[in-house]
Order: structure tokens, then sequence, then C-alpha cells
């Protein structure tokens, strides 16, 4: 029988369908609430795929953020920034878990959120009890948190290809360039015309340039990993697919370095991770190979004649990159299986 009853706060954008998903076929759990303002009263299975026929018949809600607590055991918030806060705020004081997947707790200061978001943080009072919820690179926190913030899925991509590279002083953070693509449903659920398919097939473009609001979570945690201030420079953009994420990245190397020594690190680095693939000298990562799953795929390339560390990375934007890791966060702070319900 499950054990855990659970709650997806804007259950109706991408990343919470996806959460929907994945929570109805783990073990462990039971859907009890899926709220969402646009689609209440609704039938959760006439709009999300793919669902057991008694979560399918489950009534989309929409519940002030003071009738939520006893609706669930945790509370999945895939809501906007600024809105997830006014939910967590009731949730905490009731002494919920919450695994939050917007921005609002990732950063802690909010002076910076205030530069990158543009206006002054909802709840500060929480912030020095969230975590940043990267299982590979800080479990042991996520055990003992019961307010976590989900990364982003440009942070996500772009930290676990740095992370052995800061933490070894292989690169020198400050020529860090850093270049990634993403699939339109990074942009969520909405109406925009930048998002329409006229606008976007047959087309790529750069977007929020030179400072997107990732930036900030991003330089939070290099600065962490490398144990300096690092400011990098960042440049997201739009490509035709519906998700996917590729990232690749250049810096100098801090002294030479073999290619197959880099990569013999980066395997080491990742050998008990269950979703990170290190590839080898003659494959590269794709974003097909990664498409609906929790897994992220690395590699890492030594140009000599530039004398830079070159790192690649895939993911998927809703998968590793939002509903899958937010999964995972779960899983290693109620002590399952890191895996349960993240694999087909």
């Amino acid at each position: 029988m499950p054990t855990l009853r659970v709650a997806v706060v804007g259950a109706s954008g991408y990343s919470g369908e996806e959460l929907v998903r994945l929570v109805a076929r783990h073990p462990e759990l039971q859907l009890t609430a899926l709220t969402s303002r646009s689609l209440a009263g609704r039938l959760v299975g006439e709009t999300v795929s793919g669902l057991p026929r008694s979560d399918a018949k489950l009534t989309f809600v929409d519940v002030t953020p003071a009738d939520l607590p006893s609706r669930a055991d945790v509370f999945f918030l895939a809501l906007p920034h600024g809105v997830a806060a006014e939910y967590a705020l009731p949730l905490r004081k009731a002494g919920k878990v919450v695994i939050d997947l917007s921005a609002d707790f990732r950063l802690k200061d909010p002076a910076v959120y205030k530069e990158f978001y543009g206006h002054d943080h909802p709840a500060p009072e929480l912030l020095k009890e969230s975590v940043y919820a990267m299982p590979e690179l800080h479990r042991a926190e996520i055990k003992k948190s019961d307010l976590l913030a989900c990364p982003g899925c440009y942070p996500t991509s772009i930290l676990l290809a740095l992370a052995p590279a800061l933490k070894n002083g292989l690169i020198d953070p400050d020529t860090l360039v850093i270049n990634s693509l993403s699939g339109v449903s990074g942009a969520g659920k909405k109406a925009d015309i930048n998002l329409l398919f006229v606008e976007l097939n047959e087309n790529m473009k750069p977007y929020s340039v030179p400072k997107h609001r990732h930036l900030s979570e991003i330089e939070q945690e290099l600065s962490l990993l490398a144990s300096r201030p690092v400011v990098v420079t960042f440049v997201p953009h739009l490509v035709p697919l519906s998700r996917g994420m590729l990232t690749t990245i250049s810096a100098k190397l801090a002294k030479p370095a073999a290619a197959a020594e880099i990569n013999a690190l980066y395997q080491n680095f990742y050998q008990n991770e269950p979703f990170v693939s290190v590839k080898d000298k003659d494959s590269l990562p794709e974003a097909r190979h990664v498409t609906r799953t929790n897994s992220i795929e690395i590699a890492t390339r030594v140009d000599p004649r530039t004398g830079r560390l070159l790192l690649f990375s895939a993911i998927d934007n809703l998968g590793k990159g939002a509903a899958g890791q937010a999964v995972q966060a779960l899983n290693v702070r109620f002590g399952f299986g890191e895996t349960t319900g993240l694999q087909e």
C-alpha cells in the first residue's frame, strides 16, 4: 500500500502534468489532491494521458492555500515564482513537506532574488530552511529538510556538467562560457506569440541575453562548487523541440590535462549516481537519448589548440530538469530507493 499522500499544486502545467504521471506510477505514493484554477471541476484523465483508471477519475480542484494542508502529507508546488511562496507558508506552518519547482526558494539571498525576479521575496523567513534539491550534490541536506527547492532546468544541465571540473580545480572559472538550447515546454504552458508553432517551427533563437533569471542560481551554486565567487557568460536558446535540453560549456584549463584523465575523473565522480551517464570518447550527448527520463548524459573533451575544456550535457527539461528531479528528491528525503517510480 502507498505510504505517502501527495498533492500536486498547479497540476495543469507541463511540469505539473509530468508530476502527476510520475506520482501515479510510484508504488509508495498516492495522489490525493490536484489543483488547477483553470481546470477546476474537470477530470484529470481528460488532460493528462497514461494514468491508471483510479487516478484518471480524480477531479482538479481550486483550493486556497489555507485549505490545502489537510489534503496530503507531501506537496509538490508546480507554480510560477512569487505564487509558490503563498502556498509554502501555510504548508510549512502546518508541518508539511514542500517540494517546490518554482524559483522561490532556490536563492539564499533575498536581494539577489529581487534583482533577478523584479520584486521582494514573498517569504524570506523560509529561505534559511530551504535546501537546493539536486541529489547528486546535496543528498545529505535533502534527507534532513522539509522545504526542498528543485533546481531549474538550465542550472541542472550546467551544474552537473561542471561539478567535477570545479571541485577538482580543472578549469579557470573566470573563463566559463555556457550555451544552452531548450525545448519549448521550458517556457511553460501559456499563450504567447513567440511560442506559436509558426514562430518556432524551422527556427532557433537566443533570448533573455545577457541576464537570464536562472543565472542567479547558476552563479550561486557554481560559487559554492568553486569555493570562490563565479560569474559566467550564459546564452540560452529556444529550439523547435517539445521537450529536451542540450548544453555546451567551455573554459580554460587551469593546467594541461589529458582527455582520458578528465573522462576518468568524471566517470569516478558519478560512478554511483543512477541517473548520470558519462559518455566515452566516441560519443556525445543527444537530447533524444534522454527524452521522458530522469537521466543526464555528460561528455568531456579537451581542445589542445585553445587549451580549453569542452563539456556537453543533455537532459529532458521536464524530467531531470523539473518533475523527475523533484520525485528523485522526494525519494531521497523519505528513504525510498532513489530510482523508485523513475525507471520504466
